[in-house]
This record gives structure tokens, sequence and C-alpha cells, in this order.
């Protein structure tokens, strides 16, 4: 059963009150629970390997960690009582955040060992508090080009290798990079192919290959072809079973986001007129200005440029034999 299902699942779930039992149901393939509280707010029960050790409990802005906790729930028609348990609590009402935090703890409880530390909890809890304050940063990039981004790797032959090339800061210079082998991804909503580059992107090192990823991407209404990044995100981890390189994504999907994460949800793309207007050129062929022609002490340049008229890359038996990032595109 999927994070999105279980979610689902307990939604109508809440203490029993009269006993204080909590309703739970079991993660699979885990011996953790996932419930609800009073207030509707997922909490995550986790079985420790070290129910006696001393850990300070955390009351944080948004989450709360109660270690060693006693406890009695119902699983099923099942009742258990005396149960220890470390809860993980999200106190926010937000159905995304909470979607988020269920989706995001799983992937984290599934990369550790069945009875994990409560060290190894704790750590986890770090990175979980990381994610949430970058939902308090302004957005880097419009939500428009991290769909582009996204979509190369929803449409990619190997996701993973895509993905595990994807920058780990949205300010990067590329989005794609492995080795001397980059990958830029730009985006339009107009009818040319007009991007808008920096200097250096365009003059990438004498030992680079660089590709540009040009798409037209236009906002749609929700329907099967209509698709959000976290559509997108949902069919990227679909192909991705490596729990590593799905919280990679995640993390890079959410720090572009920043505070636009609530709002992501609603905007939506036409999939298929992307799927059927990207393409790849290579950078070389793109009408540029030459460093050698920049005078001194002139710095930050950019520049546009109509990428309408060049031939696709993947129609000139572009050689990408030898480009493990490359090859895993198409």
């Amino acid at each position: 059963m999927v994070a999105k299902e279980l979610f689902e699942e307990i939604q109508n779930f809440a203490t029993c009150s009269e006993e204080q039992r909590y309703r739970v149901v079991a993660l699979p393939n885990m011996l953790h629970k996932l419930g609800c509280s009073e207030d509707s707010f997922p909490k995550f029960f986790v079985v420790s390997s070290d129910n006696g050790s001393m850990m300070h409990n955390l009351n944080a802005e948004l989450l709360s960690v109660e270690y060693n906790m006693l406890c009695n729930i119902v699983e099923g028609d099942e009742h258990i009582d005396n149960q220890r348990f470390t809860i993980i609590t999200l106190r926010s009402d937000n159905e995304q955040l909470q979607k988020m935090f269920v989706d995001v703890f799983i992937m984290m409880l599934e990369s550790m060992s069945q009875r994990p530390t409560n060290m190894a909890i704790a750590s986890k809890i770090e990175s979980l508090l990381s994610i949430f304050s970058k939902l308090k940063r302004k957005p880097i990039h419009k939500l428009q080009g991290l769909w582009a981004e996204m979509l190369v790797i929803e449409q990619s032959k190997d996701p993973v290798t895509v993905a595990r090339a994807w920058h780990s800061q949205p300010e990067s210079k590329y989005d794609f990079t492995m080795g001397k082998d980059k990958l830029e991804v730009k985006s339009t909503s107009s009818e040319n192919r007009v991007h808008r580059f920096s200097l250096d992107q365009l003059n990438p090192s004498e030992s680079s290959r660089l590709l540009v990823c040009s798409i037209i991407v236009r906002e749609s209404a929700k329907d099967t072809n209509g698709l959000s990044v976290y559509d997108l995100y949902d069919s990227i981890t679909m192909k991705i079973a490596d729990n590593e390189v799905r919280m990679h994504v995640y993390d890079v999907m959410i720090a572009t986001l920043g505070s636009d994460f609530y709002v992501a949800r609603k905007k939506y793309f036409d999939y298929s007129e992307a799927c059927d207007n990207l393409a790849l050129y290579e950078h070389t062929d793109i009408p540029k200005i030459d460093k050698a022609n920049i005078p001194e002490h002139v710095s930050d340049v950019k520049f546009c440029s109509d990428l309408s008229h060049l031939t696709d890359a993947r129609n000139k038996n572009f050689n990408r034999e030898d480009s493990t990032l490359f090859y895993a595109l198409y």
C-alpha cells in the first residue's frame, strides 16, 4: 500500500478517548504503525531497538517526538496493550503538509533497519525539520521551470541516473551534471523557443559537453493531461525504487518550491503538449555571445537566444554512447 493510500486510510482514525487507545494501520513490510490523533494529526508509531535509552522529547513548531512511550493500540480488530513506541506527530491540519509528512517519513523509515535506534530516528527527524524549514523560504525558480526539469526526469529512458544528476542546489549553473556532461533545461510558454541564458551557461569549459533541453510549457486545467509537479513526482517515484534517489528528488523539489509548496498542487501544465515538443540541442548550435567579446570589468551578462530554427540533436546522430547522462536521457 503506497503512502497516498495509507494517508487516506487514517483520515477517519482517531484516538479512542475512553481508553486513550490509538487506532493504527501497519506499514507494509515494517513493524511500525501509522495512526491519527483526536485532532486528526498524523502520528507514526516507531518500534525502536533501545526502549531503555534516555532521549529528550522534541516539541518543535510543527513536529513533536515522544520517545519510549507506553501505548495501547487497535490494529484492525486486535487490541494491543502496553507496547512501547517512539511517537512522531505532525501538528498541522494542512492536508498537503500531512501528505508530505506521511510520504517522506515512510521513505525515511524504509531506509532504516527494522528496529532503528532512537539516535537513528533522531537523525531522520533532523532531516525532516530541515525540509520543513525550506517551506518558509521564497521560491527559487518559477513553478514552470521546476515542472520542466521534473518532466525531463519523468520522460527519460533511465530516470534513476538522470535524477542522480539533478542539482542539489537549485541555483546551480546547470540543472543536470554528471562529470564533464551537462544538461540545461529551458522552458517557455510562448510559441517560439526563445530562452534566456547567462554568458557562462553557453560557454562551458573546453572539456565539457552540454545539451540544452527546450520545452514549451503551458498552463492547463486539471485532467488526464493537466499535471502538477506533485503528479510528476508521483510518476517519477513509480519508476524509481531507490529511496535515496526518491528523497533527493523530493528534497530538490521542496527546496525549489519553498513557500510555493502550498499553491503548487493547484497549478497544472499540459503534459502531452510538453512531451511532444521537448527538444534537445547541442550548445554549439545555439546563438550566443562569445566570452572573448565581453569588455574587461563587465560581468553578469545575460541574453536571449531563439532556438526555433535549430535541429534536434537526436536527429543529428548526436554521439552519446560514451556519456552515462546523455545515454540515460533517450
